[in-house]
């Protein structure tokens, strides 16, 4: 199939699937008039990426991980592990962006304290 139509049952740019073949996520053959020609496997494969990356993995990642999933080397619990690690990772981030908040309105506080002071 051609880009467009990998783009089209993916619901994935051809501009993102070209930077995904830029990175050696996944292979095209070149036909002989240029235009690359994708095999049925890598409708799957571009799923996995896209997925991933709505999770928010990066492409380092997804690019360790997707010669495992291409083999079926990847099982359901490696990914779970995965997931449940990034979602350790935003729950850290909330924490701190939690705390920064109340840091924030705390200055607020103390603005307001001077500028009452002052009047």
């Amino acid at each position: 199939m051609r880009i467009s139509e990998l783009s089209a049952k993916t619901q994935v740019s051809v501009h993102r699937l070209r930077r995904y073949e830029a990175d050696g996520l996944i292979q095209s053959q070149r036909l002989p008039n240029g235009y690359r020609e994708y095999d049925d496997p890598t409708v799957k494969h571009v799923v996995f990426i896209a997925m991933s990356r709505e999770m928010g993995f990066s492409l380092p990642f997804i690019a360790e991980y997707l010669p495992r999933f291409k083999t079926g080397q990847l099982s359901a619990q490696d990914m779970i592990d995965a997931i449940l690690v990034r979602v350790a990772e935003i729950d850290q981030l909330m924490s701190e962006q939690k705390a920064l908040r109340q840091k924030l309105m705390d200055h607020i506080g103390w603005f307001k304290t001077q500028a009452r002071r002052k009047q």
